[in-house]
């Protein structure tokens, strides 16, 4: 797997994204300007069998929604419960397979020009800052206790067939996870080249005369481009993210209160280990999406505190671009979006709060209502 088609001057970035390169490869995800015909067919081999265990996974769960598990506890039949579960097996797989499509779309569209403008930024970039984005790889440790310790816990009874497709089913969440790590990876170099340029801009406030302010106005430019790439290719992913944990927290913490309601001495407590997993999951990966698109705002900001603290002369050639170039930094867009629809900023999570209490509780009346009424019809029975 080489990325030499890629034009890259010196190789620094090059070789830093290399491991990316590779595992995209194996996922069948191309980031590469490679379009051979076998790397075709296996990509399109790939989202197929991303497609079949989702789709052979919903239809699996009407067929049979009994699992032999449920058995062990005191049994949840209520109607509300049954579908939420449905609801939140379909929500995974709007999730999965819509961020397996937007890779495979949104790379061959948008990831060469985003890649471009990573090249012409790396100048600016140094080994360290490099080396740091790499931390973000973390994120998939979370996924990886979810698929090698819960999901084997989690189809215990059930057919062999159907834990084969329940197994590849979630594993194959990896797609939407990779487009977060990708998108997360070229946000924070986004930010720490808006932290050098506040930082250069800083140091020479008190010395106008040795800023130059065109390089400045150039390296901004670019910082925005590159971030308006970044939107264009991972958007509509990271709108499938945040969609699915929203809606995911309140499946899990209903089912959570659903299941300590009909929780007995014989009931497993793996369920409440899985929801913990699933909570923790969700909370890491808004924290990555939020972090960056913050911190990228807040520098800004600061830009454009720092750039008016500057005083040059009005008879100074440089004054009118002084001024252009602060009216421009207030007026550009610098933010990080769902698909447009949204900023991503640390206001989610109220957000999410609040949704996830205002559900669970008119989910609990329905549940309390159903429970009510077929009381009530047993009552009459006898």
């Amino acid at each position: 797997m080489r990325s030499s088609d890629l034009s890259n001057e010196n190789g620094q970035l090059d070789q830093r994204f290399q491991p990316i390169f590779i595992w995209m490869k194996f996922l069948g995800i191309s980031l590469t300007g490679e379009r051979r015909f076998i790397g075709n067919v296996y990509n399109l081999l790939m989202f197929i069998i991303t497609l079949i265990s989702n789709v052979a996974s919903m239809t699996l769960m009407l067929i049979e929604p009994e699992r032999p598990k449920q058995e062990d506890l005191s049994v949840i039949t209520s109607y509300t419960f049954t579908q939420i579960l449905y609801i939140d097996n379909l929500n995974f797989i709007v999730l999965v397979i819509g961020s397996h499509l937007m890779l495979l779309c949104q790379t061959r569209r948008h990831w060469k020009k985003l890649w471009t403008t990573l090249l012409e930024v790396q100048v600016y970039l140094n080994r360290k800052i490099l080396n740091r984005s790499f931390v973000i790889a973390l994120l998939m440790i979370p996924e990886a206790i979810m698929i090698v310790l819960v999901v084997p816990l989690d189809v215990i009874g059930l057919p062999l067939y159907q834990q084969l497709v329940e197994v590849v089913s979630c594993a194959s969440k990896i797609y939407a996870v990779s487009g977060m790590i990708l998108f997360c990876m070229c946000g924070w170099i986004a930010s720490d080249l808006l932290q050098l340029l506040l930082k250069e801009i800083d140091e020479n406030k008190q010395h106008p005369d040795s800023l130059c302010l065109k390089t400045v106005k150039k390296r901004y430019h670019q910082v925005c481009q590159l971030i308006d790439d970044i939107n264009q290719s991972f958007g509509n992913i990271v709108l499938f993210l945040i969609t699915y944990m929203m809606a995911s927290v309140v499946m899990v913490v209903f089912g959570t209160v659903v299941e300590f309601q009909h929780y007995d001495t014989t009931a497993v407590p793996w369920l409440y280990v899985r929801d913990l997993i699933l909570l923790i999951q969700h909370v890491i990966n808004l924290v990555a999406l939020t972090y960056i698109p913050h911190t990228i705002k807040i520098q800004n900001e600061k830009i454009q505190i720092v750039l008016g603290r500057i005083e040059i002369d009005n008879r100074d050639h440089r004054y009118e671009e002084l001024e252009f170039l602060k009216w421009d930094v207030s007026q550009s867009s610098v933010k990080l979006t769902a698909a447009g629809l949204f900023d991503i900023t640390p206001r989610l999570f109220p957000k999410l709060i609040g949704t996830t209490l205002t559900y669970v509780i008119i989910l609990w009346q329905f549940q309390s209502s159903e429970k009510s009424q077929h009381n009530s019809i047993s009552s009459a029975k006898m």
